[in-house]
């Protein structure tokens, strides 16, 4: 309902206690994203992660980039292992999308790994549409290289309401 969105707004800093937008909130929308993925790259920028927070954004606006064909599981499940992120699913995306940059963006590449070479494509699309309203908003747009603790950081910084406290035995 509408004050449980006012209220995820507000959590996310894009609505003041008032019901205003705040600073954060005016750059917020001017990013076709869910609200929370928004707020996790104009949050990156402070990070100096905005390149890979931009690039998890774009692989995330697709359904899934791996594929899993009945006859070759085993062998599917194999080649997504490679790119395993054991403490994010949001790293494994980003892994993908470098390695498939690594390699000159090819076709062939996807397939031999089991990736949807069309979902790639239109993430790096989406990935360009976005940084490009980065630059509009004069925000830099930078990486933080193989610093993944800066890239978790910008993940829970909108994602924050997902953590919970793990039980020990």
């Amino acid at each position: 309902n509408l004050l449980n969105s006012m209220y995820q707004l507000w959590f996310l800093g894009a609505l003041s206690n008032t019901g205003e937008l705040t600073a954060t909130g005016r750059k917020m929308v001017e990013f076709p994203l869910d609200p929370t993925l928004a707020k996790m790259l104009i949050f990156s920028e402070q990070l100096k992660c905005v390149d890979d927070i931009a690039t998890i954004v774009s692989a995330l606006s697709m359904p899934t980039i791996f594929y899993r064909p009945k006859e070759r599981e085993e062998e599917s499940d194999a080649a997504r292992e490679k790119f395993f992120a054991a403490e994010s699913d949001h790293l494994t995306l980003l892994y993908v999308y470098i390695q498939w940059k690594k390699n000159n963006y090819r076709s062939d590449w996807c397939t031999k790994h089991f990736i949807h070479a069309k979902a790639m494509r239109k993430v790096k699309e989406v990935r360009t549409q976005i940084l490009d309203i980065c630059k509009t908003l004069k925000m830099r747009v930078e990486s933080c290289g193989t610093d993944w603790d800066q890239v978790r950081k910008a993940i829970c910084s909108s994602y924050f309401q997902n953590a919970a406290k793990m039980k020990t035995v």
